[in-house]
């Protein structure tokens, strides 16, 4: 069975020092009832939920609640060490970011999208030519950038940026099946690969639920990184 099973996301990912703790105390409790068993973790699988304060258009300050991937979790938690021992003013690039957590830059800047998106998170240009973005905390006077297109891409790709942690794994899985049908099929129309997906993907833990149309700008998605 372990053919119709999508490769497990393997990537590696340094957590948040805080997180780890967590992951590590349930590793040491898990391994005292369960000796001799011990956990092995995917650090890139799963979800998280948070609650965070989110500054509102209005001006106030309201706790809202996340459901994102473990990577997304580790990025926001970055933005909490203002003021610790890591001397950091709440301010990072995406190559700081990709140093902390063991992540390609490019991947950096694409998950943070989503923090931007929530207006969590802002994007502040450097002043000189060649200067690094950075990104900080957002605040009531930082409604204006929510709008502006320059920050990141408004195009089809959105729709990737724009998913919750569980979407992104989900056409994550889907990917995978739509390579080997491909490759094992060679070129097949648009309603064929859904029709094909909505059987297949059935018995898997991500089932499958889009449109022709999400598949399409998907696919579309895809080629492009080709």
């Amino acid at each position: 069975s372990h053919i119709f099973w999508p490769p497990l996301q393997k990537e590696e990912l340094k957590n948040h020092p805080r997180i780890q703790a967590h992951l590590d105390e349930y590793s040491m409790e898990y391994a005292k009832y369960k000796n001799p068993r011990r956990l092995v973790w995917f650090p890139q699988l799963g979800e998280v939920e948070l609650e965070l304060e989110v500054m509102e258009h209005d001006g106030e300050i309201a706790t809202k609640e996340f459901t994102c991937s473990p990577l997304h979790a580790t990025l926001i938690s970055h933005f909490d060490d203002s003021g610790s021992e890591s001397d950091k003013d709440g301010c990072w690039t995406a190559r700081e970011l990709a140093n902390e957590t063991g992540v390609a830059e490019d991947v950096i800047r694409k998950k943070m999208g989503y923090w931007v998106n929530h207006n969590v998170i802002k994007i502040v240009r450097g002043a000189g030519a060649g200067s690094e973005m950075t990104y900080e905390l957002a605040s009531y006077h930082d409604e204006a950038n929510s709008n502006d297109d320059d920050f990141y891409d408004n195009d089809d790709d959105g729709i990737i940026v724009s998913l919750s942690g569980q979407e992104e794994e989900e056409w994550e899985a889907y990917e995978s099946y739509v390579v080997g049908m491909l490759s094992n099929l060679g070129q097949l129309p648009l309603d064929r690969i859904h029709n094909m997906l909505k059987v297949v993907v059935t018995g898997s833990e991500h089932k499958y639920n889009k449109t022709p149309q999400q598949l399409s700008i998907f696919l579309g998605r895809l080629c492009k990184d080709e």
